[in-house]
């Protein structure tokens, strides 16, 4: 009996201590210093980068030829008209050559009415410009982008290159763009001109008479 009037007097003891635990399991913990260690982290303002790996509802995409004439050490194309109800965000340029001698290029194009020109990366043959690794740049409604290729050799021949023009069309510019008081390091380096006037012929020196050169 005595046996029986102890299991019932421990039973009460029991309940109250799984009380406790269920309940300090299920109290919220203190996670202030995890949330100041994620608003650190957050990104400041004018250094978010364009959304490189999002699904975009409305791709942009224009490829063409362009040609460096005979004695021209340059050549340049234009891309399709942005519609006038949409920006695009430049994901990627790519511009090549069938044939030696590519060695620079420049971009040019207009944000916030701002005509302003970029210098592209030469990669593997290629000039280039990424998104992902040269920073966001955007295009105005209405706009067209432009190219330059530069070579410097094989003047002597007229070659034909291939581009690629690939973006995402948004409705607005981020505020990158539209607030120049922000400090935004991601943005590319702008340029005042391109490396060389526009299709700037190659003089090449004529050959003296008699000089036997």
């Amino acid at each position: 009996m005595n046996s029986n009037l102890s299991t019932r007097s421990r039973f009460p003891i029991l309940l109250l201590a799984s009380c406790v635990c269920v309940v300090a399991l299920a109290a919220p913990q203190d996670d202030s210093r995890d949330l100041g260690q994620r608003a650190i982290d957050l990104p400041r303002p004018g250094e978010v980068e364009p959304m490189q790996t999002m699904n975009c509802a409305r791709p942009f995409h224009n490829k063409g030829t362009y040609v460096m004439q005979v004695n021209y050490s340059s050549g340049s194309a234009s891309s399709d008209f942005i519609p006038t109800d949409k920006y695009l965000e430049i994901r990627r340029v790519k511009v090549t050559l069938r044939g030696p001698g590519l060695s620079a290029g420049n971009l040019a194009l207009s944000t916030a009415g701002s005509d302003d020109w970029y210098d592209l990366r030469l990669e593997k043959g290629a000039v280039v410009y990424s998104a992902a690794s040269d920073g966001a740049l955007y295009a105005d409604r209405g706009s067209r982008i432009k190219f330059v290729a530069y070579r410097n050799n094989g003047y002597g021949q007229a070659l034909t290159g291939d581009y690629v023009i690939s973006g995402c069309l948004v409705d607005t510019l981020p505020p990158i763009v539209t607030r120049p008081d922000l400090s935004a390091p991601h943005l590319p380096k702008k340029r005042p001109a391109p490396l060389q006037p526009v299709e700037r012929p190659q003089l090449i020196p004529l050959k003296k008479a008699g000089s036997g050169r």
